[in-house]
């Protein structure tokens, strides 16, 4: 883990929360924005990144599109200093399709990951064994509150992103990608629609 207080990053990846169908954004998702917007002002990330999927049935915006367009109409960010990654389901989810779309074509070696602080080790552990030992990857987390039910649910997830990677080594892209779409019930068709050829075949070329 790099030290988040200090040293500057190829960019700043904000996980999701929620949004309304409207794409109007929780508390909780405009405090890790707020976070890596304050990154990015102060010169520590050039580029911040956004991801999450259209998870709401009656709506088809991304929250990854939702938290885009907040920094540019909100913060008054540039459009080109923003992108969103459209097709996370889960935390797992955010570290593959930006390390395989994003972080590898573009030739990054530092990221740092902007979540809430009840979410945070669970999300550092996921994006450092996703990422592998060739990335440098932090953790900036905003303010949150911390309940009983949320670290039980921290608890359980990691828990079972532990059973659905084991004997996995970190960075083995091939094989996460394998998981991912085989075991995961998010991706292999279990809960959501099942990763396409196309999906799989993007993230591979990057």
């Amino acid at each position: 883990m790099l030290d988040a207080e200090e040293g500057h990053y190829d960019a700043a990846i904000v996980l999701a929360n929620l949004m309304d169908a409207q794409g109007r954004l929780n508390d909780e998702t405009r405090a890790r924005l707020a976070r890596a917007v304050a990154l990015f002002q102060a010169g520590r990330v050039p580029l911040i990144v956004t991801s999450g999927w259209a998870y709401r049935a009656d709506s088809d915006i991304a929250i990854a599109d939702a938290m885009r367009r907040h920094a540019i109409d909100v913060h008054g960010l540039h459009d080109h200093t923003v992108v969103a990654e459209t097709s996370a389901r889960d935390t797992v989810g955010d570290a593959v399709f930006t390390k395989l779309r994003l972080a590898r074509p573009r030739g990054w070696k530092r990221v740092i990951v902007v979540t809430s602080a009840y979410h945070g080790a669970r999300s550092l552990d996921i994006f450092s064994f996703v990422y592998g030992p060739g990335f440098g990857v932090a953790l900036c987390a905003a303010a949150s509150s911390d309940t009983p039910a949320l670290r039980e649910a921290e608890a359980k997830s990691r828990a079972a992103f532990e059973r659905t990677f084991e004997g996995v080594a970190a960075g083995d892209d091939g094989a996460i990608v394998a998981r991912l779409s085989t075991r995961h019930p998010f991706y292999n068709g279990d809960v959501y629609a099942a990763l396409t050829d196309r999906l799989l075949t993007n993230m591979e070329e990057g």
